[in-house]
C-alpha cells in the first residue's frame, strides 16, 4: 500500500470478560498494522475492564476510557469522539474479525480515492468456534454505485450486515451523524441506514471476515419488551423520515413498506396497537401491508390479503 492512513476500531464493552480477550486478540493480529483499538468500558461490573488494562499494558494501540453504564450507542459515540484515525470500525466486544479484514477493506477504500465510500464483507454467526461460521450467500454480496442503493435492498430483502462489516472513513462517519443514544433496539440498523444514505459507493469485500457470536451471548438484541419493539418502531420512522429526504419516490416507498410490513408480520400477535401505528406510516404513503414473513405466509397472504392472515394467525395462536 501507497499509504498508511490509521485505522480506529472502536468497541464498547460492558460485561463481556467471557469473550474480550479474543476479540482484542483478533484486532491485534491484523494483518494492517497502523491501527488504535479503542475500548469504552460501559460501567461493566466483572474483569472486562481489567482484562482491557492488561492488554493496553502490553500493546500501546490499545486504548481504554470508562463510562458509567450508558449503553452502546453512548459508548460508541464516546470511542468515536476520542478516536484519532482516518477510518473507522465499530466492533462488538463479542466479536471477532479475520486478519486480513482491515487490509482488505482499506485497499479498496483507497483504490476508490473516495472518502464517502464504504467497504463491507461477509459474515456468519458462531456460537462457540468460528470454524461454525459457513457464510452463506447474499444477495446483496455485491458493489453499489451508491450507498442507498444498497439500503434499499437490504430493506427489500431484509437482509442485513452486523455493526463490523463496515469500514467507513472518517468523513462519512461524522456526515452521517451519531449513534442514536434514545433507541433500544435496531440502533445499528437505524446508524448505519444514515451512514448508506450519505455513501457515494458500497464496495463489497468477500474476502474479509466478520464472526458474529450469537445465542446465550447475543445480549444486544435478547428480548422483547414492548419499550424495546416501540423502539424497533421509532427507528422504523426514522428511516422514513430521512429516506424520504434523500429520495421521495416510489422504490423508496415500496423498500419503506416493507420494513414497516416485516414489523407487523413479528408483532401482529404481541403488540397490535404498535402494528396500527405502523400501519398508519404505511397509509401516510398511500402504501398497503405488503406479504411478509415466510413463503407458507407470504403465498397465504396473496390469497386472503396480508391484514387477514395476521388476524387469523393470531385468533388460531390465541386459542
Amino acid at each position: 500500500m501507497t499509504t498508511t492512513p490509521k485505522v480506529s476500531i472502536l468497541i464498547p464493552c460492558y460485561n463481556s470478560e467471557r469473550f474480550i480477550a479474543e476479540t482484542l486478540d483478533s484486532c491485534i493480529e491484523q494483518t494492517y498494522n497502523n491501527i488504535e483499538i479503542i475500548v469504552v468500558d460501559d460501567g461493566s461490573t466483572d474483569h472486562s475492564l481489567a482484562i482491557v488494562h492488561d492488554y493496553k499494558s502490553k500493546d500501546g494501540r490499545v486504548r481504554v476510557i470508562s463510562q458509567p453504564n450508558a449503553g452502546a450507542c453512548k459508548a460508541r459515540n464516546s470511542a468515536l469522539e476520542h478516536s484519532t484515525g482516518e477510518y473507522v470500525m465499530f466492533l462488538d466486544a463479542d466479536n471477532v474479525i479475520s486478519t486480513n479484514k482491515i487490509e482488505i477493506q482499506l485497499i479498496r477504500l483507497i483504490e476508490a480515492s473516495d472518502k464517502m465510500a464504504v467497504a463491507t464483507c461477509v459474515w456468519d454467526r458462531f456460537y462457540n468456534d468460528i470454524n461454525e461460521a459457513t457464510f452463506p450467500k447474499q444477495m446483496v454480496y455485491r458493489d453499489y454505485d451508491t450507498g442507498f442503493d444498497m439500503l434499499l435492498d437490504l430493506w427489500n430483502c431484509s437482509e442485513m450486515y452486523e455493526t463490523a462489516c463496515y469500514l467507513l472513513s472518517r468523513t462519512l462517519a461524522l456526515k452521517a451523524g451519531k449513534w442514536d443514544e434514545s433507541l433500544r433496539k435496531n440502533q445499528d440498523g437505524e446508524y448505519f441506514s444514515r451512514v448508506l444514505m450519505f455513501a457515494t459507493k458500497a464496495l463489497f469485500c468477500p474476502e474479509a471476515k466478520l464472526y458474529y457470536r450469537t445465542g446465550e451471548y447475543d445480549s444486544v438484541s435478547k428480548g422483547n419488551s414492548k419499550a424495546k419493539i416501540e423502539s424497533y418502531l421509532k427507528s422504523l420512522m426514522l428511516y422514513k423520515k430521512n429516506a424520504l429526504v434523500h429520495e421521495n419516490s416510489e422504490r423508496v416507498k415500496n423498500a419503506l413498506a416493507h420494513n414497516f410490513s416485516l414489523f407487523m408480520y413479528l408483532y401482529y400477535d404481541q403488540y397490535s396497537d404498535l402494528c396500527q401505528k405502523a400501519k398508519h406510516e404505511l397509509s401516510d404513503m398511500n402504501m398497503h401491508v405488503l406479504p411478509s414473513g415466510t413463503k407458507r405466509a407470504k403465498i397465504i397472504s396473496r390469497l386472503i390479503g396480508t391484514e387477514n392472515f395476521l388476524k387469523l394467525r393470531k385468533l388460531i395462536l390465541n386459542r
